[in-house]
């Protein structure tokens, strides 16, 4: 109202031609002015409150925009709770595409209850397997190891560098049996200054093999006896003495680290033989195993097909023979306690005098920064690997198609990728964390297992199939002494009652004689038997071998 009056004035002595009252004109203006800056200061002063905080005079708190609160997840209540849950979630990340949790606290004692029920079932129609069937497989399990994970735990995340992926093995109690076979205390990654800058594929694991044969044996002696598990022990101390090694010195000395290095050749490539030729992109191997090298030292030197050489303190084993695969030679190598496997000793050599590889990779560096420089077990792929794998079929036009089908199968399971994989596992004291960087969400790919290589596997393999099965042969044996038990006990019972001193097949096995029937388990044929009282009974297995039985 004020403005508009001095306005009014302005225009009326204008109109009138009259001298306008600079006096009063001039008043007007002041308190004009002065309106002008008080509306401006109330104005800051509510910016400023809005931005701090804090609450202005006259206003009430209601008035003020509260800082955000932070966000809170709601849990079951406790009672509800897994009491597992809190200590899985410590190791993982929540919010981003991908968290679970799977408490399995008892699960495998539930899955003991039924083996235990499927072999009673097969007791019933093979009473020969009966004893060796009723086992306490809840306690077999349990020396295996596999009731020492409590929970599992999963989660992903979305970065700049892809996903963040985590799993979790809750294992409370420690690890024992199998899970024993994965290492002890985590260490600095030793090997990763072995393999080129450029290397394709790392793989640098901790493995415990003599406590897995501990476990492996354990469960041999509860099924078959000491006896058993005394033999599968001396079959594996003698197996490959011929050849200059114990297999048992060899799997009890298979403890430490080992290290498994792949560089692609981005241009050259390699044939193999065959009609037509299979041809794969060009590659560099090695593979470094630490514990073993003493144990087959002596059975290199013995293979009439390897020549020894002496480099400092490397003695190598080469093919006396060209290989006819072009850039292939395999080499063999001991250091110590080392062994070294490689496809040529150009390479080996290339990689054990490098003072600084894939170590100094700037991806890899950057992914470690993040996921830890320590740990049990490294892995890394880079892109270059599945897009050279890729090209095979292109390599290859004209394979067969029985062949092709197989091929293209499995390239176009490989990923496309821009950046490397890389997987960390760290024995934790409460459980495993594997931690790595990938491509992709643990929705598509879950990181069961830290990179292993083939090595470890390998090892694993040779080492239980052989002990069940030895437990599988013990067991079919017993089985057969005790078919013949009962023939003999039959003759006998037959020549009793009928007055002469010998009886066939069919007189003492059928639905109405005095044995039901008879389950061969190895190829053994019961018919071609002569049945006399009190006389040694001998039947010859498929393998061979033959089982006795006198009275």
């Amino acid at each position: 109202m004020l403005v508009r009056a001095v306005l009014h004035d302005i225009r009326l002595s204008v109109q009138t031609g009259c001298s306008y009252n600079l006096r009063s004109m001039n008043l007007k203006l002041l308190l004009v002015g002065g309106l002008v800056v008080a509306l401006g200061l109330v104005a800051c002063q509510k910016q400023a409150s809005e931005t701090s905080g804090v609450v202005p005079p006259g206003k009430t708190p209601a008035a003020v925009v509260a800082p955000e609160k932070p966000v809170t997840v709601t849990l079951v209540p406790e009672a509800e709770r897994s009491r597992n849950f809190l200590a899985v979630q410590r190791h993982l990340e929540l919010g981003g595409t991908l968290y679970g949790f799977i408490d399995v606290d008892g699960d495998v004692l539930k899955l003991a209850g039924g083996v235990r029920h499927i072999a009673d079932r097969i007791a019933e129609t093979q009473p020969a397997l009966g004893n060796y069937l009723k086992q306490d497989y809840a306690q077999l399990f349990e020396d295996l190891g596999l009731d020492d994970i409590k929970a599992v735990g999963l989660s992903s995340v979305p970065s700049a560098e892809g996903f963040r992926n985590r799993a979790f093995f809750y294992t409370p109690a420690g690890r024992h049996g199998l899970l024993a076979g994965l290492g002890g205390v985590p260490a600095p990654f030793a090997y990763t200054k072995l393999a080129p800058v450029d290397a394709d594929l790392y793989g640098e694991g901790e493995v415990d093999i003599p406590a897995m044969y501990a476990a492996i044996k354990t469960v041999v002696r509860r099924v078959g006896g000491e006896a058993t598990a005394n033999q599968l022990e001396e079959k594996l101390k003698t197996a490959g003495v011929e050849a200059g090694l114990s297999v048992l010195n060899v799997v009890q000395s298979f403890k430490g680290r080992s290290a498994t290095i792949l560089r692609l050749d981005p241009e050259r490539t390699m044939k193999f033989p065959g009609k037509p030729a299979f041809v794969v992109p060009a590659f560099s191997l090695l593979i470094r195993i630490d514990g073993v090298g003493a144990a087959v030292q002596g059975a290199l030197a013995k293979l009439p097909m390897l020549a020894a050489t002496q480099e400092g303190a490397l003695q190598l084993f080469a093919l006396k023979e060209k290989s006819p695969i072009e850039g292939l030679q395999p080499v063999l190598a001991v250091e110590g306690s080392t062994l070294y496997v490689a496809t040529t000793r150009e390479f080996l050599l290339e990689c054990r005098n490098r003072t600084a590889g894939l170590d100094q990779n700037p991806e890899l560096q950057r992914a470690l920064a993040a996921l830890g420089r320590e740990g049990n077990a490294l892995g890394y792929v880079s892109p270059r690997l599945f897009a050279r794998l890729r090209q095979i079929p292109t390599l290859n036009p004209e394979m067969k198609a029985e062949v092709k089908n197989v091929v293209d199968l499995v390239v176009a399971q490989m990923p496309a990728m821009e950046r490397p994989v890389v997987t960390v596992r760290i024995n934790q004291p409460d459980g495993i964390l594997i931690r790595s960087t990938s491509f992709r969400s643990l929705k598509q790919e879950v990181a069961l297992v830290a990179f292993y290589n083939p090595v470890t596997i390998g090892a694993m393999a040779a080492m239980a199939i052989p002990a069940f099965q030895k437990v599988r042969t013990t067991s079919q044996d017993k089985a057969i002494l005790n078919n013949l038990r009962m023939l003999s006990a039959a003759t006998d019972q037959y020549c009793l009652e009928h007055g002469v001193d010998s009886a066939t097949y069919e007189q003492l096995v059928g639905p109405d004689k005095y044995i039901k029937a008879i389950q061969p388990v190895a190829g053994e044929n019961y018919r071609s038997l002569k049945f006399k009282s009190g006389q040694l009974l001998r039947v010859r297995r498929s393998d061979g071998r033959w089982i006795e039985y006198k009275p």
